[in-house]
């Protein structure tokens, strides 16, 4: 809807107060953003993108027009909000941001629990699979009550609400030094020692290792509610699916935290732009899994399993028609999971290949900063990497995000210097396809000796075929390109040469 201004509302404070009358039927599944669960105790609710909200005006685009069609998520601007549930006295409203009358809506057994969870690094009961449900959970035994909930400096606000639902919370130990609570809200039938029981550890874990890697959480609750949602974020709260456990469980709660930095934090245009925020949020999701519990999940299917950083499944990116700067929902049912896929591989090759860990790791941490509770383009983002790391990666960018170019590494001869092994031997490799990328050469002697030399993606800069002098001393047996399997090569056969030529 367009709301035309009688006049100009003012730069630097001008104000304008719209009030709208809204009302809807909350739906069974909301298109898997929201809904209702239908649990042995009861209806959880989970609700998400539920009043009418102002759309983003940028300094690149103007006003956002790009209608939501469901796959192109969100484009948000920032605001403080303050909102109020009124629910009946049995449910228990879980919301974005800080209970402003705990003292209105919760019991005092309730309130000390949670200030004691506040206080410890491990998960306290608030409300027990005994407990819940009972009406000694609740202050009131009928009628409604009204939860007040006030966020600041925030894209959204969801909430959640059920009658018997375990609560649980654990106390966040940020960067800072400041403190944040980690709860989860889930049905009996989802607890577990491999479920919902560890809920609020893999939300602990995750926030922290983001806000040390990246940028400190910036407000004081995040919430992990079980539901019909298959897995959606919001600032503050995520909605995830109440049957999920163990591994996947893990990595559903890691990513959809990981979305309050992208594109929570850093307020990127998903309607434009889906790898900004799903691929660079399914990459950090490895960085703390490799980070959890001393690596207890780094090797077991998820989601998006650890396959998507290797080379197995290279072929699968690397043959999609479109590229990742597709409009979001332009791009295909059956192809738009490359906006996490790829886009988190590439991001890998920079960092282990490409950059290295150290200066890669710098420069994504800068770029965050940078662009906090702003509005990045892709160009932004390419800049700020570059920047960072002190390298021009603009082929990389071309090459990875605009086109769908493959990649294909070849060794094709070796001769020696005058004939002889011992005066050096000239190593021919080519470069088939359009993607360029660094060249990793394993090269073994007769001799025994075995080494790998690192090339430089600037040896394509003047064309496909670079031939470099190997101080050999004896024949070279074989030579293999990539031997670590790192790249996105699509002929692997020419890879290697010799083995007994």
């Amino acid at each position: 809807m367009q709301l035309r201004l009688d006049k100009p509302l003012p730069p630097k404070g001008g104000k304008v107060s719209v009030k709208i009358h809204f009302r809807f039927n909350i739906p069974l599944d909301g298109a898997g953003r929201f809904g209702r669960q239908y649990t042995r105790d009861g209806v959880v609710y989970q609700i998400g993108q539920w009043y009418p909200r102002m759309c983003v005006f940028d300094e690149i685009e103007g006003w956002n027009t790009l209608p939501y069609m469901g796959l192109g998520e969100f484009y948000c601007d920032y605001g403080d909000y303050e909102y109020f549930v009124t629910a009946p006295a049995e449910m228990i409203v879980y919301g974005s941001g800080d209970l402003q009358n705990p003292a209105e809506v919760l019991t005092a057994t309730e309130i000390k629990r949670l200030a004691a969870a506040a206080t410890s690094d491990k998960t306290v009961t608030i409300i027990s699979a005994a407990e819940a449900g009972k009406a000694s959970t609740r202050p009131a035994a009928r009628g409604d009550l009204t939860w007040h909930f006030s966020m600041k400096h925030t894209r959204d606000v969801a909430w959640t609400a059920g009658k018997a639902m375990i609560w649980d919370a654990a106390r966040v130990n940020l960067p800072s030094g400041r403190k944040a609570l980690a709860m989860s809200c889930y049905p009996v039938e989802s607890a577990g020692d491999t479920a919902w029981q560890r809920s609020t550890e893999y939300l602990k874990a995750s926030m922290e290792t983001y806000s040390k890697e990246l940028f400190e959480y910036p407000w004081n609750v995040a919430v992990s509610s079980a539901g019909i949602t298959p897995g959606m974020e919001y600032p503050g709260m995520i909605f995830n699916n109440f049957n999920e456990t163990k591994a996947r469980l893990w990595f559903l709660i890691a990513h959809e935290i990981g979305h309050n930095w992208y594109p929570m934090i850093v307020g990127s245009n998903e309607r434009r732009y889906m790898w900004q925020d799903e691929g660079f949020n399914t990459y950090i999701n490895y960085i703390a899994t490799d980070l959890f519990n001393h690596g207890e999940y780094v090797n077991a299917p998820a989601y998006f399993d650890k396959a998507f950083f290797a080379s197995r499944d290279y072929m699968q990116f690397m043959q999609y028609k479109d590229p990742l700067m597709t409009v979001s929902d332009a791009m295909t049912e059956d192809q738009h999971y490359q906006f996490y896929g790829k886009t988190a591989y590439g991001l890998n090759l920079l960092r282990t290949v490409v950059i290295g860990k150290q200066r890669f790791d710098y420069a994504f941490r800068k770029y965050t900063e940078a662009w906090a509770f702003k509005h990045p383009t892709p160009y932004d983002f390419f800049h700020c990497i570059n920047n960072a790391t002190g390298e021009d990666l603009n082929w990389f960018w071309k090459e990875w995000f605009f086109t769908t170019w493959q990649l294909d590494q070849a060794v094709t001869g070796v001769t020696y210097i005058d004939g002889d092994p011992a005066k050096g031997a000239l190593i021919t490799i080519e470069n088939k396809g359009r993607m360029i990328m660094p060249v990793a050469a394993s090269i073994t002697q007769t001799n025994g000796r075995t080494e790998t030399l690192q090339l430089p993606v600037n040896i394509w800069y003047r064309g496909g075929s670079w031939t470099f002098k190997y101080p050999s001393t004896a024949k070279i047996e074989k030579v293999v390109l990539d031997p670590d399997h790192l790249l996105p090569d699509m002929d692997r056969v020419n890879n290697n040469w010799g083995y007994g030529k």
